[in-house]
């Protein structure tokens, strides 16, 4: 049955000549839908395209390769239903040429066919990602160095700004930083002059009319508007009758400034703002006493008063210290610096780019910029397509972009350039979801998504907007909690699409009711959303970047303790079966959001509760021991006289040292470093030594030995071969591989073997460099993560991070972590860049050592933080919609008490949107989810505990959510893992005494039995070759061939004054030696050059020096042999055929024969395959004479013998001859070169 497809997903398919935006909601099956709009068009009945002439651009190579497999998959299944459809049959050959790729990889194809558009060597390479470390660190230095010569005054002016202490470190991530920015955007030279631009305002009414500005008086405004809540609460509170009347005087006063504040606001009065917010004095709370007020009520209004004096202190604080004028004189002093910053950038990347050209290498923004520059040149503010642009728009019916949230400007310009853009034709298809834009730290714009979202129409129309709503993945249940939260953080402005009916999860996937299977009710419990709260006694949660470990150890304890629940016991859903099944380890994941820090400890846990797991997400590749200890030999290698290096080795299996050992070498020989200790210790006489320190000399003798070897063999060996060399040596490869999880200890050491091979590509060569090279990666945290091993995955738990989980699904989902907090290192960096506002410093006055907060550096300071705030909800929205069937969110949080008093305040928030002043604060998961939570009735008991009575507001209550809140305290999980052990204990003890005399159960027994004593069917099966040669049939019953031939003639011991194949002497090879011998030059051998026995020799010469045969081969063989097989009739009769081109030698066969006539004890109707080499045939009168040559030791007389161990083999010969010629074979003959003699068959 086809698949049924919905009304908005059949638009999808069927729409044409239009530009599309399809609005794809998470797992709504926009794959799918985008492989039958291609088929679609491929098999459109009135106008057909060819697959070729689709540019389909996905954001993954993985996503690519998978697309293609599955449009071609679906050419094969189409073809199959019309095997006659000539347009599809075209289309398979078409598949393998056609553009499904990534935008990295449509560049590269454009730039391999227009490279010469653009003077560049079509035999460039890309570089690898620490090449090019590498590479900028070398550029970079010779950019600084050049710049220091030059003394530039504006450079000069940078460095005695923003560099740190002695170093230029400072400046160069500066410099690094804007040019990585600058290259997302398609001029970088234009972008950076306009973010110059920001600095070069003149005067106040300049000033008054820029971007960041208006951002301020947003800022302001939004403050303000969270002040005046706050007063109306607390002044609310005091009007109660138990409340704090006597507090309303001082709110009273704060109405006042708020009012004022909010017309200075209203009239854009910086200068007004300013001074009325420096001036202000708060009046004091009264202190009066009243035994009729709660105390409570007291403390709310207290702490409601304190956070708006905050407010306005930030306020004044970050936006308002200063007048407009001094915001002018500060925009003065950073301009120089920031424009000697710009030009030292500029100067970088254009000795990058000659760098790069010179050693003929590309990074994937030179694709990118490469590829715009071969479709477009650029006349002012217009943009001019080329002859190559023009051309692929010709050539492409439909460019269609997948994951389109994730674009930025280079490639959306290049997707313009390559559609019909240029011409007016509307064929661009794009499909994406903004809610899943979580590539901001790639440089994507979701913005760009968003213009055409807002743009495009919904109507028919040339520019169209289709949503897909439904989602096909997950249970009503998890959607129904999704939604349940989003509606109330995600909006337009934290989040970039406000969450609504339109852009609500809608069900579309049908499970079965459980009662069908377990004779349960249709309403699960069992599929509600789980929030697992895990408390933390009070510690702050930060304390976790102190090193502290138990944040993370504590919250997999607890989610170990749920998984051994839940795992035999909850029910999933077979994807294979569509029936309902016990939950196994391998349908959850644990999703976090980061792995560094978090998968190590989780793994760790979960092991030792015996759960198996298997981290997707790994990190530590350059922190595996292994790796470790190699990199360790590798820089002794380079330079022994480095003590912590050294030590790891001596102390890794490789020396085998302890830690005494140790202690005793450098007792003994305390001058110097620890090899200058090393080489002395092993110069000391052995008569001085104890048994136990000549132990230690002789381990450390062999190591030096060994280290010396392998220093003299680095300065000329590559260095993946000095790597092999090194762990066969020393035989560490073999150590790592026989100790626990060797498979993945030694795909690491085997992944630094090819790290070092891809090293070798590169323009560096050398130990050092390569040792450097490492260094740099590590100080980069370029880390590949462990290398992961097919199928590791299958049947455990897996962790991996959100962003690799992207585009999966899984049946149970844990979205752990939600009490990390959120990084917010590079918004609190000194050097700050937005796309659209440029970059941000402080002012800094060297001559009075004054560092200034700039009022500018704020703007995009907030402006960044809710752009990364929005990053992370959205990347929230990806970790919960991974679930199938069940979602536990599950996090640590400290102060539980002060969290819920804090939410309550939100309680009686009547909007579902929540205000911003929650959400635009969050500094974890929990931030965003708590306060969603806090209106829902789980919470109501969580609240009770902590005396909240206050009721709720209800908001979403169409969406009919439910949730279980669990608080798990620390003494919950010391209890479950008490019984945890308990249960252990006990199942221990039973096995010991367990009596295997004893039948515990009769029909377990039984089963068991008869289980234990099956036997399979089909056994004798194993004894059947799919294949047999022909001298394994004779093997069958006989001595083979090669065992029986021996010497043809017992002749005396004489020392050979010449060539034994020359004087026809003894031999001393065995029979087989023989039988190639005689089979290979009868195969060459020359009839027309063998009337004498020299003639013979030269030929044996010749093949032996053609290296067709072995000097002892040759030895082997008695020209008088080969001459009286000459001289005899067959030799006659085969030599006549030779001249005639008739005869066929050494001729391959293969022919099916019933296992009966092969064993005759066999009872089965099987059929192998037999093969085997006719070592000679000849066409005579149209029939065939069949020859076998014969080496074996026989007796005159015996020639019987030789035709009953053969007479089987000639029969096939014969009978795969007759098949294959279609001829009669008339005669089938051995010739016997013992006897001299041809032997009739």
């Amino acid at each position: 049955m086809g698949v049924i497809w919905t009304e908005e997903q059949q638009k999808v398919i069927s729409l044409r000549d239009r530009n599309i935006l399809v609005s794809a909601a998470a797992g709504s099956g926009k794959t799918a839908v985008l492989v039958e709009r291609i088929l679609s068009k491929i098999c459109d009945p009135k106008k057909p395209v060819d697959i070729d002439r689709l540019l389909i651009m996905t954001f993954t190579r993985a996503a690519a390769g998978e697309m293609k497999e599955r449009i071609s998959a679906a050419i094969d299944q189409k073809l199959y239903d019309n095997p006659d459809n000539e347009q599809l049959q075209r289309q398979t050959s078409l598949i393998h040429n056609a553009q499904i790729t990534t935008i990295d990889g449509f560049c590269a194809y454009i730039i391999r066919n227009y490279f010469h558009m653009i003077d560049l060597d079509p035999g460039y390479r890309t570089a690898e990602e620490g090449e090019l470390k590498l590479l900028r660190e070398d550029v970079m230095k010779e950019v600084l160095e050049e710049a220091y010569t030059q003394k530039d005054e504006k450079f000069l002016n940078l460095v005695e700004c923003y560099a740190n202490g002695k170093t230029d470190d400072e400046i160069r991530d500066m410099i690094y930083k804007l040019y990585d920015a600058s290259m997302s955007h398609p001029f970088p030279e234009e972008w950076i002059e306009e973010c110059l631009r920001v600095y070069q305002v003149d005067n106040v009414e300049e000033l008054r009319n820029t971007k960041w500005m208006t951002l301020l008086w947003n800022a302001a405004l939004e403050s303000i508007s969270e002040i005046e809540e706050l007063l109306e609460h607390a002044t609310h509170i005091c009007r109660e009758i138990d409340g704090p009347y006597f507090y309303e005087t001082a709110l009273e006063s704060d109405s006042f400034l708020l009012k004022e504040a909010k017309e200075r606001a209203a009239k854009r009065d910086y200068n007004g703002m300013a001074s009325l917010l420096a001036a202000h004095k708060y009046a004091r709370l009264s202190a009066k006493k009243d035994l009729n007020v709660d105390e409570e009520k007291k403390k709310q209004v207290k702490d409601l008063r304190d956070t708006e004096k905050y407010l306005w202190k930030e306020l004044e604080e970050h936006y308002f210290s200063q007048s407009e004028e001094h915001i002018l004189e500060a925009l003065k002093y950073c301009r120089k610096p920031l424009e000697g910053l710009a030009r030292i950038t500029l100067q970088f990347k254009t000795a990058f780019a000659a760098k790069k050209r010179e050693k003929n290498v590309l990074d994937f923004s030179d694709m990118e910029h490469f590829a715009l520059e071969i479709l477009m040149k650029k006349e002012g503010e217009d943009i001019i397509p080329s002859t190559a642009a023009k051309e692929l728009s010709a050539r492409y019916e439909e460019v269609m972009v997948d994951e389109y949230q994730d674009s930025n400007l280079v490639q959306e310009m290049i997707t313009n350039l390559v559609s019909g853009w240029a011409d007016g034709r509307k064929n661009i298809f794009m499909v994406g979801d903004v809610k899943q834009s979580i590539y901001r730290f790639r440089l994507a714009r979701p913005e760009l998504f968003m213009e055409k979202y807002h743009s495009y129409s919904l109507e028919d129309a040339k520019e169209q907007r289709v949503d897909l709503y439904k989602n096909f993945r997950s249970r009503r249940e998890v959607l129904s909690s999704v939604n349940y939260i989003f509606r109330q953080i995600m909006g337009e402005d934290l989040g970039g699409i406000t969450y609504d009916d339109e852009n609500a999860l809608y069900t579309g996937a049908s499970f079965p009711e459980k009662e069908h299977v377990v004779g349960e009710k249709t309403n699960d419990p069992g599929n509600t959303t789980e929030v697992l709260l895990i408390e933390k006694d009070g510690e702050e949660l930060s304390e976790e970047e102190n090193g502290n470990q138990t944040v993370q150890e504590q919250e997999a304890l607890a989610i170990a303790q749920r998984i051994r629940k839940m795992v035999g016991n909850e029910e999933v859903l077979d994807k294979e079966t569509g029936r309902y099944r016990k939950v196994e380890y391998g349908d959850i994941v644990i999703l976090l959001r980061s792995a560094t820090g978090w998968a190590e400890p989780f793994s760790q846990v979960l092991t030792s509760k015996g759960i198996p797991v298997y981290s997707a997400s790994r990190t530590g590749y350059f922190s595996a021991q292994e790796v470790v200890t190699l990199l360790n030999y590798l820089r002794v290698c380079d330079n022994p006289l480095q003590d912590i290096p050294l030590t790891g080795v001596l102390h890794s299996p490789i020396v085998g040292c302890t830690v005494q050992e140790l202690a005793i070498l450098k007792s003994r020989c305390p001058d110097g470093m620890l090899y200058e200790s090393l080489c002395a210790y092993c110069e000391l006489e052995q008569a001085e030594l104890t048994e136990e320190e000549k132990c230690l000399q002789e381990k450390l003798c062999a190591f030096q030995a060994q280290l010396e070897e392998m220093r003299n063999l680095s300065a000329y060996t590559p260095v993946h071969e000095l790597i092999l060399h090194m762990l066969s040596e020393t035989g560490y490869a073999d150590y790592v591989k026989a100790v626990p999880g060797g498979v993945q200890r030694g795909a690491n050491i085997h992944m630094l073997v090819e790290k070092a091979m891809d090293y070798e590509k590169t323009s560096y060569r050398g130990l050092f460099n390569f040792v450097r090279y490492i260094e740099k990666l590590q100080k980069y945290e370029v880390d590949f993560g462990e290398v992961n091993l097919a199928d590791a995955g299958s049947g455990a738990v897996q962790i991996m991070t959100i962003h690799k989980s992207k585009g999966l699904e899984f049946p149970v989902v844990f979205a752990a972590g939600m009490g990390k907090q959120f990084n917010f290192q590079d918004i609190n960096s000194r050097f700050l860049i937005h796309p659209d506002m440029g970059f941000g410093v402080d002012v800094i006055l060297p001559e009075k050592r004054l560092i200034l907060s700039a009022v500018h550096k704020q703007i995009i300071r907030r402006q960044l933080q809710r752009e990364s705030l929005g990053e992370e909800l959205r990347v929230l929205y990806v970790a919960l919609t991974r679930a199938k069937e069940k979602l536990i969110i599950t996090g640590c949080i400290g102060k539980l008490p002060d969290v819920c008093n804090a939410l309550s305040v939100y309680m009686d928030h009547e909007e579902p949107l929540l205000p911003m002043a929650v959400r635009g604060k969050a500094r974890t998961y929990w931030s965003y989810i708590l306060p969603a939570l806090a209106r829902h009735p789980a919470m109501q008991e969580l609240f009770h505990e902590y005396g909240i009575t206050e009721r709720p507001a209800v908001v979403c209550e169409k969406e009919n959510a439910h949730f279980t809140v669990h608080k798990v305290t620390v003494a919950e999980l010391v209890q479950g893992e008490i019984l945890g052990q308990t249960d252990t204990q006990m199942q221990e003890k039973f096995l010991k005494e367990w009596d295997s005399n004893r039948i515990y159960d009769e029909e377990v027994h039984k089963l068991l039995k008869k289980r234990f004593s099956y036997q399979y069917p089909y056994a004798y099966l194993r004894d059947l070759p799919v294949k047999v040669s022909v001298s394994e049939l004779k093997k069958r019953s006989w001595h083979g061939e090669n065992d029986r031939e021996e010497a043809l003639f017992s002749e005396p011991d004489i020392v050979p004054l010449v060539p034994d194949f020359v004087s026809g002497g003894n031999e001393e090879y065995k029979g087989a030696a023989r039988g190639t011998a005689y089979h290979r030059l009868m195969e060459c051998l020359d009839y027309t050059a063998v009337d004498s026995e020299s003639q013979i020799h030269k030929q044996i010469t010749a093949l032996t020096e053609a290296k067709k045969m072995e000097y002892e081969e040759a030895q082997c063989i008695r020209i008088q042999d080969i001459m009286t097989f000459l001289h005899s009739e067959i030799g006659q009769r085969m030599k006549k055929a030779f001249e005639a081109d008739q005869l066929y030698r050494e001729q391959p066969f293969v022919l099916a024969q019933s296992m009966k006539n092969i064993e005759k004890d066999w009872n089965g109707e099987e059929t192998v395959l037999v093969q085997g080499i006719i070592d000679a045939y000849f066409i005579e009168d149209e029939e065939i004479v069949l020859v076998d040559y014969k080496t074996d030791k026989v007796r005159k007389g015996e020639e019987q013998h030789l035709i009953d161990l053969y007479h089987t083999q000639l029969e096939d010969y014969a009978q795969a001859l007759e098949r294959m010629l279609q001829k009669k074979v008339k005669e089938t003959c051995i010739y016997s070169f013992t006897l001299g003699k041809m032997i009739p068959v």
